[in-house]
Order: structure tokens, then C-alpha cells, then sequence
């Protein structure tokens, strides 16, 4: 060999290594291209594994002071071994100088991410049955995040006195709305330990790679994900996940390995950022709806009968998106559980609201009809059990259509007794309640809908108590399906999906394709009852008759007394709807009308019907 010893020499110095380019996680929008969500850049502190490692060595063996029995961590020379030279921590002197911070932080932070580095090791060698080096061992990891610019411009004239050690731009998810929209956004996280346990870190990240044509090994090259990668953990952010993460991109470096400082640029290849997610959502309808609610603990959804497009879906209590790291311990400690998505994961009994259902049921199963009449005494005995009404003496003689505009629970326990629970069944699942719309949100519960078993449990059925148990989003698919004169309507979210070009790749045009055969007749009878609930019925004092609107109130029992659930859903205008509403008030003291009524004017209002 040709001056072997020289280029041995050089060998010895320099190193090529592997550096990820971070990519840009995709946008959320709402249906006009209002930003929801948005990755910004932050300087974060790096450093090389090998230097954490050692300070994690050194300071777990007791080379170092405990920094648990000390308040500020001194450095004694002195007591390092051989095997662990004084320069190996001392860089942990110097960056908790230039960050104004106790060295037990910069202890604390190596120990912490050499623990999840070998708790990822573990995963990966188990599942391959041998040792193995991992990436994670090989990369830089960011220690400290969002350094200010005065601290990164001090780090920026120490450079050359901490080699391994580099201040890097990196992408920092940013919600422009702040609270606005919390629970359907959803947040991004690092994966936690249960997570990394479970992961499979050959996981296929984007639903189009098979379309794409990539080999396998290109994908797990690119996009296998890491320890460091932000993932959805809740919202769009989750179920979008694979759509909105982008696939890093890696340059190759030489670099002197005394600084570890680059001296040259071999290759790059840059990174492609994710996908960008357009959600039906309306910012302004939005907002009013969240301020139409205000502080009350409960749900508002505004959808499109149409096509099942959720204009607004409102959950409260909310969360600030982008404090939620500093709020987190706080609010999961909150009793009114700030983090529960209301309208897709509260399950509660619809109460009155149901009531539709079971018109209709009796109504297309031939058991009652226009000239059916029954006679409410205020109660009604069934056995050794007395069914009582929401009207102490009665409301006397009443036919169908009168009975759902004063909501008279002794006509609708007299048509249980004729229908019957297997019936009531059959049309509430042909309505969607009591299972998971599937509208595009995260951790949807399904509620149920029980098989009833006698004839006091049908008689509550029938009011929409006892163990029924939906979410608001799908009584919303059932006010929305009335609306439309019986189509079966299934919400969702999502608008389309586009990739960093603005290539459309998805594109969500919902087409209404499910009748729900009710006769013209029957439909024509509900809807006007309902046009009566708001003219002269339960929603008479809501001033909402010159709005146009068709709705239902309906109050449900809980397990305190003084306390309901309070329901008022519909749809305006009357004639031609533009728009279906769902609004549930829950552990209140007052009554459906009364409590849900005055959100759903003020929502309807501002909103310009």
C-alpha cells in the first residue's frame, strides 16, 4: 500500500458519520385554510450519545456527588477512576454554566435518555435475538429544547471547547389557535415506555407506500421511526399519524473526532415533509360555538345534514395545546377530566331526544298512527311499578304528533307497551345509536344499546333512559338523518389530504347513499312535531321560532338528584336545512329547554341563519 502509514494517520482522526435531517410534520387546516396546527423552528441543545453515556456511567457508579444530596453538584477530580477521565463530564460543568441551570438537570437528563436508549436496545435485540447496535446510540440527543437566541449565540463562541456538542434547529409542533379546537387537533408527543415496549420499530408509517413502489428495506431505511419522533397521541394528530409525519432526510459528514467538528459535506439527502390535513371543521362556527357554551361541562357539535360534514365540534373543559407540557400534571388531576373528547366519548342516556325514535318505530311498524290517542294521568301503572310523566296531573288525551311536542312520557310508555324492545332495537341500530360512527376522532366509544329483557325495560328504553347509553355524535347522525328527509348520514372530519406540493391525494366528497325507508307520511309527522317542540311545545320560551329551527329537548337522570344531563338537538332552517346542532349540558341542575336552550340561540344567532 501506497503511504499506508499517512492515510492510517488520517484514518485514526476523522470519521464519517450519519447525520438525520429533521423533516417538517404536516399542517392541519380547517375548511378554509385557517391553520390549525403547524410545525415552527426551535434551537435545542444536542449531544453525542458517547458523552451521555459516560456522564450516566459516571454518575450512577458514584464517581460523582449524588445530586440528589446536594443542592449545587461539584465536580471532584479527584475521585474519577481511570477508565473515566475528567474530560468526560466536564462538558456537563460547562453547558450548565452557559444555560444558567444546576449540573443535577444535565445529570439528570443524561441518565434519563441513556434509560430509554437501552430500554429501546432491549426491544430491538429481543426481537432479533442478538446484540445489536442501534441508531439511537450512534445519533446526538437533544438535552435541553427551545434555548434562547442570547444562549444560542454564547454556545455558538464556545463551539471549539465542546466538541460533541451542537446547537441544532429543529421543528417544534405550534398551534396557532391555542385552545380553539383542542380536543379534534389532538397533540404530538415522544414515545413512552409502555410504547416503546410495544413498538415495532418496522412499523409502516404511510398508508401509500405499496402504491408508491418502495422496496421495503428503502422504507425502513427512511422512515422506521426513532426514539426522538413526535407522534400523534391524541385527536387528528393520532388518527392521521402516518399521513402528517414526513420521512427524514441524512447527510454523510467527515469529521475530526478530537472536536468533532465537520470538515466536509459528503452527501445529502434532504428530507420530505408530511402530509397536510384539511378537516371540515369551520374556525369561526368554531368559536362561536365554544363561546355559545362558555364554561359548562358538555358537548356542541353543528354538522351538515347533507353529507355529514362537522362544521363545529365543541368539548369543554379544553386544554391549552401549546402549554399543555407545563399544564399536563394539573390537568390530570382535574375532576371534570379535561383531556375526555365529550362529544365522541361521553356515553350518556339521550332521555326525550330518543323519543323520536320510537315515534318513528311505531309509526313504520304499524302499531300506532295519527289517530292513535292514549291517556296521561300524570303516571302509569305497570305491574307493581308506577311510570311517571314530566307533568305532574297529565297532559290528558294526546295523539303521536302531541306528544312529542310536550314530551309526554305516558304516550310513549303506552306505544313500548304495543312495540315492543326487539322493534325499538331494530330502528334505534338502523339510526347508528348505541355504535362508533367512525367520524375520523380519536378513542370513539360506541356506547350500547341493550337487548331488552322485559317489559319495564322497554318502557324506559322508550324515553331514552335506563341503559342506553350515546355519544352526542350519534344522536347528531340521527337529528341529521331526520333533517334530510331519512338518509343515513355518518359524520365526519375529514376534507382532504394533500402532500407537500399540494397534490390532492385524498379527497372526501360524502355522498348520502343509505335510505332509511320511512314513509313520506311519517317523516312529514316527526319533523312537524319537532317544528312544535320550538313553536308551542317543551322549547316554547327559547325565542327560537324565528330562527326556523326543528328540535327536541330532552333531560336525563343521573345518579344525584339534583342533578341532569341536558339535551336540546336539531336542525334550521326548517324548510331546507343548512344546518343539523347537537348541545348536551351535562351534571346540571336544570332542565333541556331550559339549560341547552339559551346555548343553542346564542350559537344560531351569531352563526347568521
Amino acid at each position: 500500500m501506497i503511504q499506508g502509514g499517512k492515510y492510517s494517520g488520517i484514518s485514526n482522526k476523522k470519521r464519517i458519520r450519519t447525520v438525520d435531517i429533521d423533516t417538517l410534520r404536516g399542517s392541519i387546516y380547517d375548511r378554509n385554510g385557517s391553520v390549525l396546527a403547524e410545525d415552527k423552528h426551535s434551537f435545542e441543545l444536542t449531544v453525542i450519545y458517547k458523552k451521555l453515556f459516560n456522564a450516566s456511567l459516571c454518575f450512577e457508579q458514584n464517581i460523582l456527588p449524588n445530586a440528589s444530596e446536594v443542592k449545587k453538584l461539584e465536580t471532584n477530580h479527584h475521585n474519577l477512576c481511570r477508565e473515566c477521565h475528567v474530560d468526560k463530564v466536564m462538558w456537563v460543568e460547562k453547558v450548565a454554566g452557559l444555560l444558567d441551570i444546576s449540573y443535577t438537570d444535565v445529570f439528570n437528563k443524561a441518565v434519563k435518555i441513556v434509560k430509554k436508549v437501552k430500554r429501546v436496545k432491549n426491544v430491538v435485540e429481543k426481537r432479533n435475538k442478538r446484540k445489536i447496535r442501534v441508531r439511537e446510540e450512534t445519533v446526538p440527543h437533544s438535552i435541553f429544547s427551545h434555548v434562547p437566541w442570547e444562549k444560542v449565540a454564547q454556545f455558538e463562541a464556545e463551539m471549539l471547547n465542546l466538541p460533541g456538542i451542537q446547537i441544532e434547529s429543529t421543528p417544534v409542533r405550534w398551534y396557532p389557535q391555542g385552545n380553539m379546537s383542542s380536543h379534534v387537533i389532538g397533540y404530538v408527543g415522544k414515545l413512552g415506555e409502555e410504547e416503546i415496549e410495544n413498538y415495532d420499530f418496522k412499523k409502516k408509517w404511510f398508508d401509500d407506500l405499496k402504491e408508491r413502489g418502495e422496496s421495503k428495506s428503502e422504507f425502513f431505511i427512511q422512515k422506521a421511526i426513532s426514539m426522538d419522533a413526535s407522534i400523534g397521541k391524541s385527536g387528528i394528530e393520532k388518527t392521521y399519524n402516518s399521513r402528517l409525519m414526513g420521512i427524514p432526510g441524512e447527510r454523510f459528514e467527515e469529521v475530526t473526532l478530537d472536536t468533532m467538528r465537520v470538515d466536509k459535506l459528503i452527501l445529502e439527502r434532504p428530507s420530505i415533509p408530511g402530509n397536510d390535513i384539511f378537516l371540515t371543521i369551520d374556525s369561526r362556527i368554531q368559536s362561536i360555538a365554544e363561546k355559545a357554551l362558555g364554561n359548562r361541562k358538555g358537548s356542541v357539535i353543528v354538522m351538515d345534514p347533507w353529507n355529514g360534514e362537522i362544521i363545529a365540534i365543541v368539548s369543554y373543559p379544553r386544554y391549552n395545546l401549546n402549554t399543555l407540557n407545563d399544564d399536563y400534571a394539573t390537568l390530570s388531576k382535574n375532576p371534570l377530566k379535561p383531556f375526555l373528547n365529550r362529544p365522541v366519548q361521553s356515553i350518556l342516556p339521550p332521555g326525550s331526544t330518543f323519543k323520536i325514535i320510537t315515534a318513528i318505530a311505531a309509526l313504520e311498524e304499524n302499531k300506532i298512527d295519527t289517530n292513535t290517542h292514549f291517556q296521561c294521568y300524570g303516571s302509569l301503572k305497570v305491574g307493581n311499578i308506577r311510570f311517571r310523566c314530566n307533568k305532574r296531573y297529565g297532559h290528558g288525551l294526546l295523539n303521536v304528533e302531541e306528544a312529542i311536542q310536550y314530551s309526554c312520557n305516558i304516550f310513549f310508555y303506552e306505544t313500548a307497551k304495543v312495540l315492543g324492545g326487539t322493534l325499538l332495537k331494530k330502528w334505534a341500530d338502523r339510526f347508528g345509536l348505541g355504535n362508533r360512527t367512525d367520524s375520523g376522532l380519536a378513542y370513539e366509544k360506541s356506547g350500547n344499546f341493550p337487548k331488552s329483557k322485559s317489559i319495564y325495560q322497554t318502557i324506559n328504553l322508550s324515553i331514552g333512559q335506563g341503559a342506553m347509553l350515546v355519544t352526542p355524535i350519534q344522536v347528531a347522525g340521527m337529528i341529521a338523518t331526520i333533517a334530510n328527509g331519512g338518509w343515513r348520514t355518518k359524520p365526519h372530519i375529514l376534507q382532504k389530504i394533500s402532500d407537500y406540493r399540494g397534490n390532492i391525494l385524498v379527497n372526501k366528497k360524502y355522498k348520502l347513499t343509505e335510505k332509511i325507508w320511512i314513509s313520506e307520511k311519517n317523516m312529514d309527522l316527526v319533523k312537524h312535531s319537532l317544528r312544535k317542540v320550538v313553536t308551542s311545545g317543551t322549547a316554547k320560551d327559547t325565542n327560537l321560532k324565528e330562527l326556523l329551527v326543528a328540535g327536541k329537548t330532552g333531560t336525563t337522570q343521573t345518579a344525584r338528584e339534583d342533578e341532569n344531563h341536558a339535551w336540546f338537538v336539531g336542525y334550521t332552517p326548517f324548510e331546507n336545512p343548512k344546518y343539523c346542532f347537537v348541545v348536551v349540558v351535562e351534571h346540571t341542575k336544570g332542565h333541556g329547554a331550559e339549560v341547552a336552550g339559551p346555548i343553542v340561540r346564542k350559537l344560531l344567532t351569531q352563526i347568521g341563519i
